[in-house]
């Protein structure tokens, strides 16, 4: 069974197109620090696998805690609108996630909402319990840190 995240927002001052552009500037470069120009096995980062028009297929690192995540994505983008993505490999059996753009006279309101499933083949309902009590609350936690990071790098870059 489904367990649909949290619907969080953050308000930005800064105009949609430029938050859409910030948050879709996925690129072709690796993110990190390391000696290859390669992230280092403990750092966030994000890579560009293959791109057709708007549709992208991502390899993302997320740490929560002390644990790195990877995760392989199918993004999708709807210009200036929202950004979807769906996970095809990842620690959870389902994660399906959007990120919406409203502009308003201050700037820009994001919005995301998603849904995630875990599956435990030994316990089929156990998968529920798991994704319900412990992994919700994790994983929002995990995008609303994302999401305040692009806020202020979206703000910093408007200021300047």
């Amino acid at each position: 069974m489904k367990v649909n995240l949290r619907t969080q927002s953050v308000s930005i001052r800064a105009p949609r197109s430029a938050v859409s552009e910030l948050i879709s500037s996925f690129g072709d470069a690796v993110d990190g620090s390391g000696p290859s120009g390669k992230p280092e096995e403990n750092e966030e980062s994000k890579r560009l696998i293959e791109r057709d028009g708007n549709r992208l297929l991502m390899e993302f690192r997320s740490q929560d805690g002390r644990k790195m995540y990877r995760t392989l994505e199918e993004v999708v983008l709807y210009p200036e609108e929202r950004i979807t993505f769906r996970h095809l490999e990842d620690p959870l059996y389902h994660s399906q996630e959007e990120f919406v753009f409203t502009e308003v006279d201050s700037g820009t309101i994001m919005t995301h909402n998603g849904e995630i499933e875990c599956r435990m083949h030994l316990l089929p309902g156990a998968g529920w319990m798991v994704a319900r009590l412990y992994v919700k609350r994790r994983y929002e936690r995990l995008v609303l840190r994302q999401m305040q990071s692009l806020k202020e790098t979206a703000e910093a870059k408007g200021a300047d």
